[in-house]
């Protein structure tokens, strides 16, 4: 449509009539148990009406909901409360807004309202809407946002800004959460939680996504992306900031250990693939496609090294600075990176290839100790094309163990040599100590210094990356190791560690998906067969530890969730973890029948669906009779099953004929086609291959942002043994000949193809 002779100033008036009920893609509008809500970013606003959709487009929204009164009670919208009369309200928000950041909400809802007087003195009223039977269950998310609140207010000095903060929770949701101004509306696995529910990493994501979507009032929302190439200036700078809350409030050392192996696992995969690109991307077919792991994690990684590079109090004036020049606008990249430099006189210039260059970069390392001049010559070479400025965060230890020296170098340059006098005999060094730079690192350390940093450093990162690349070693060269001599410090770990979370994470095998990584060709079976050989190895040779341990870890009953609470919770089921798959299936089952939380009962169900015995069925009837009207337990129900050593085609074919199956649902086929899709013993053949394509050619039908990111399994396929390659191969081609072809899936297959 177009509009001809209009004066320069005029009022557009649209009318339009959708159908939110048959919006199976649950972008713009849509319904979700019956209630409807909204989620716009990127392009879901134009699917509710005409609109200059671009995220510099910024307005103040008045909105008017009408609604019969007795199917819909609650009526939501941004900003404050304005009018109120029965099936009528309107709502103002009086902040300038793109329309990616609209809400509405109308339906029937339970309310948990609490409130929160800020630093200034305003008195801010906090709601929090679910659905009446998860009433119980919102405790905790309202503890989260008030802690939120003021973790903002004392470590960056912001406040909130409207007389009203709310969250509706929905079952129906593609992403996490959505941090609408005012108005967040979250996916209900990251609002509801209680201990006989909820496991211990739900109960922080939850607490985490909560005080993310908050701290986007600021990052995000009061300074917003000027297009969505600039996706990372909002999203990797507010994954920044959730995840230094989560570290001030829980164990910082775990959740960077945590973030890392999550990042090397899923994000360094997705540098290595078809679809890498960087963290300012320069096109997009489809922009639903570009909330990845690069632009949030990477993204986050890139601002954790602007934060190491100026310090804690060099970061706070930029973000003072940032705030000062831009609250209200819509700006890019350059600015936020342009605001840290002029406030702490730092030439950001070399350090922009971070936000320009695509993958994972490379540094190789090479020490060379004189023993005359008492000298430690240390090459750094960068083996990229381009050069990139990243701190290396380093240490050095004596024979005792001591650290006589440690910092921060800049490494700026394709190569660079650091030289330490004064060095009194060889030390061994620890470098990149709190993954301080998000690199591929080579070193020249040998077997015996990575042991000796195991038993030895201060940093727990150092100490489970050092135990992480020792175990890939076991699994994949067996004859490069001195298993003795690991063990024996692996041992001592366990027996001297006061940290229990640290013991589980060293105890923790490199994942098969990390693995893949690691190969020229992966051979998902062999593989799998010589990661089970390690476990077998770690039975024989600590059984009797492992049970001691189990025991010493038995707890009263009485639920916290503090880092010590959590680290005995987490190695009492890791050691379960191991014996189970020994000849104490039966302590499995125990824990499984004596659970006191969730965290202990899922994983005790886990054990016993990981290896053939006779408690199986039982334990999963009870499972589902104690849980069947808990939505988010039964997806843990249904991943417990999908992820199953022993679960085939026809057995996941059997779990979408369950009643509570629904393909419409993201978290349940999540749950099922994706849990599936990571179960590489029996997902990877051609059954497996088939039923997968037939689901994501459905899913191009009703919910194609679903399907683009399930799809994203076949990206590695080149790298497969010859025969996967090929039936993969014949997969992407089947889905990119097909009819009607989604723009979001389409992108992903045709990178995948290239």
């Amino acid at each position: 449509m177009q509009l001809h002779q209009l004066k320069d100033e005029f009022v557009l008036e649209v009318v339009n009539r959708i159908h939110p009920e048959t919006n199976t893609s649950l972008n713009g509008l849509y319904q979700s148990s019956g209630n409807f809500c909204t989620q716009c970013e990127a392009h879901g606003f134009r699917q509710i009406t005409y609109y200059l959709d671009r995220p510099d487009v910024l307005s103040v929204f008045t909105t008017h909901i009408i609604a019969d009164k007795d199917k819909y009670p609650v009526l939501l919208s941004n900003g404050n409360l304005i009018k109120e009369s029965a099936g009528k309200v309107t709502w103002h928000d009086p902040t300038s807004k793109p329309c990616y950041l609209f809400a509405l909400v109308a339906g029937d809802f339970a309310v948990l309202e609490d409130g929160y007087t800020t630093l200034s003195g305003r008195e801010v009223a906090l709601k929090i809407y679910v659905e009446h039977h998860n009433i119980s269950k919102t405790q905790f998310a309202m503890d989260s946002l008030k802690r939120s609140f003021a973790w903002d207010e004392s470590r960056f000095n912001l406040e909130y800004d409207l007389d009203i903060y709310m969250i509706v929770a929905v079952d129906d949701f593609n992403m996490g959460a959505m941090e609408n101004k005012g108005l967040n509306i979250f996916n209900s696995a990251y609002v509801l939680a209680d201990p006989k529910t909820a496991t211990d990493k739900d109960f922080i994501n939850v607490e985490a996504v909560i005080g993310h979507e908050y701290f986007h009032n600021w990052t995000g929302n009061r300074v917003t992306c000027r297009d969505w190439f600039q996706l990372s200036l909002k999203e990797g700078l507010t994954v920044f900031r959730d995840q230094e809350f989560t570290s001030d409030l829980h164990s910082r050392s775990i959740k960077r250990i945590e973030d890392v192996n999550a990042l090397r696992t899923f994000q360094f995969a997705e540098d290595a693939g078809p679809m890498k690109h960087p963290v300012r991307p320069e096109s997009y077919i489809e922009m639903n496609n570009f909330y990845t792991l690069t632009i949030y994690e990477k993204g986050a990684e890139v601002i954790r090294m602007i934060h190491s590079l100026l310090g804690e109090a060099g970061f706070q004036k930029g973000m003072k600075l940032y705030f000062e020049r831009h609250d209200g606008d819509a700006v890019t990249i350059d600015d936020f990176v342009a605001s840290m430099s002029d406030a702490n006189n730092f030439d950001f210039e070399p350090f922009m290839t971070w936000y320009t260059q695509p993958g994972t970069p490379t540094i190789s390392i090479v020490s060379n100790y004189d023993e005359g001049s008492q000298r430690l010559s240390v090459e750094v070479q960068q083996l990229n094309e381009y050069d990139y400025l990243l701190p290396l965060n380093y240490a050095l230890l004596d024979a005792e163990g001591a650290i006589f020296k440690q910092g921060v170098l800049n490494i700026n340059q394709k190569n660079q040599t650091f030289v330490f006098d004064d060095v009194d005999s060889e030390p061994t060094a620890s470098w990149l100590r709190g993954f301080s730079a998000p690199v591929n690192l080579l070193t020249d350390l040998d077997f015996k210094q990575k042991i000796f940093l195991v038993g030895h450093e201060e940093d727990a990162f150092s100490v489970w990356d050092n135990a992480q690349q020792i175990w890939l070693s076991l699994i994949m060269t067996p004859d490069k190791v001195d298993e003795d001599l690991f063990f024996d410090a692996i041992e001592k770990v366990i027996k001297d560690t006061e940290d229990k979370s640290l013991i589980s994470e060293i105890l923790t095998l490199p994942s098969e998906r990390f693995m893949h990584q690691q190969v020229d060709v992966i051979d998902v079976f062999d593989i799998h067969q010589k990661r089970e050989m390690v476990i077998k190895k770690i039975l024989n040779r600590f059984e009797s530890l492992l049970l001691e341990t189990y025991y010493s870890l038995i707890n009263d009953g009485n639920y916290e969730l503090t880092p010590e609470a959590v680290g005995q919770r987490s190695l009492k089921n890791i050691c379960l973890y191991y014996l189970s798959k020994g000849q104490h299936i039966d302590l499995a089952n125990s824990q499984f029948n004596n659970a006191t939380c969730m965290s202990e009962q899922i994983a005790a169900f886990n054990a016993l669906l990981g290896t053939d015995n006779q408690y199986q069925d039982l334990a999963k009837s009870s499972f589902y009779q104690t849980f069947k009207e808990d939505v988010q337990v039964m997806d843990k129900f249904f991943a417990a099953q999908s992820t199953s050593p022993l679960a085939n085609v026809t057995d996941i074919q059997r779990l979408m004929e369950h009643e509570l199956f629904s393909f419409n649902t993201p978290n349940r086929l999540r749950s099922v086609i994706g849990g599936f899709s990571q179960n590489y013993v029996n997902f990877h053949n051609q059954a497996g291959y088939e039923f997968f394509t037939d689901i994501i050619l459905k899913l191009n039908k009703t919910n194609p942002q679903i399907g683009a990111r399930l799809v994203s399994v076949y990206n590695h396929w080149k790298r497969f043994t010859p025969e996967l390659k090929k039936l993969q191969q014949q997969q992407l081609e089947k889905i990119i000949q097909s009819d009607d072809l989604s723009k979001d899936i389409f992108e992903i297959v045709q990178a995948a193809l290239k």
